[in-house]
C-alpha cells in the first residue's frame, strides 16, 4: 500500500511539474501573415511566460509547402551554433532571436513555417505560421492604370490631330473662297 501511494504521488508530482511548466511557457506566433515580393518580411516567434530556470537549447524553423515535404530552413542550437541547409532561401534568412527574417521575399516562399522550440527542462513548443506572397495581384492594378494612361492618351492625340485637320482643311476653304471673291472683285 505505501509503494502504491508513494507512486501515485511521485505520478501526481510529475503531472503537476509537466501541467506547471506548459502552462507558464508558451509559444507566441501568428496564424497567418502576409508578405509583397520583394520585400523583407519577420515571421515572429516567441517563447513567453517561461520559468526563470528554462533554457533554450535550440530553436528551428522548417517549411511546409503546398504538396512538397517539410524541409529544416535553419537551426541554433546553443551547443553548435547556428546552421543554415542549403536551399533556394539559404541566403536569404536569418534569425532574430527566435523569429525568422526572410530577405528579398519570393513568390515561391509562399508556405507554412513551423518554429520549435526546445528548452530545458520544459521541453519542446511549436507552432505554425503560413505566410501568403503577394505580388501578382499587386502588378494589375498597375497594369490596368497604365492602360487606362494609354487610353486617355491616344484619345487626346487622336482628338487634337483631328482638330488640326479639321482647322487646316477650313482654312484652305475659305482661303481659297476669300482668293475667288478677291479676284472677282478685281476683274470688276
Amino acid at each position: 500500500m505505501k509503494i502504491c501511494n508513494r507512486i501515485s504521488y511521485l505520478l501526481f508530482t510529475l503531472i503537476y511539474i509537466s501541467l506547471h511548466t506548459v502552462l507558464n511557457a508558451q509559444l507566441k506566433m501568428l496564424a497567418e501573415m502576409s508578405a509583397s515580393i520583394g520585400n523583407d518580411v519577420t515571421i515572429p516567434c516567441q517563447l513567453i511566460q517561461q520559468p526563470d530556470n528554462t533554457t533554450i537549447t535550440q530553436v528551428q524553423w522548417t517549411l511546409q509547402q503546398p504538396e512538397k515535404e517539410d524541409f529544416p530552413i535553419i537551426v541554433c542550437n546553443s551547443q553548435y551554433g547556428v546552421n543554415i541547409p542549403k536551399s533556394r532561401l539559404s541566403q536569404r534568412v536569418k534569425l532574430a532571436e527566435q523569429s525568422l527574417m526572410i530577405q528579398a521575399v519570393e513568390m515561391a516562399d509562399a508556405g507554412s513555417y513551423t518554429c520549435s522550440i526546445s528548452t530545458f527542462p520544459s521541453g519542446k513548443f511549436e507552432g505554425t505560421t503560413k505566410l501568403v506572397v503577394e505580388g501578382e495581384m499587386v502588378r494589375l492594378p498597375r497594369l490596368i492604370a497604365f492602360g487606362v494612361f494609354l487610353l486617355i492618351n491616344g484619345a487626346m492625340i487622336a482628338t487634337t490631330y483631328f482638330i488640326i485637320r479639321r482647322r487646316r482643311r477650313k482654312a484652305v476653304f475659305e482661303h481659297r473662297v476669300y482668293t475667288d471673291t478677291v479676284e472677282t472683285l478685281m476683274l470688276d
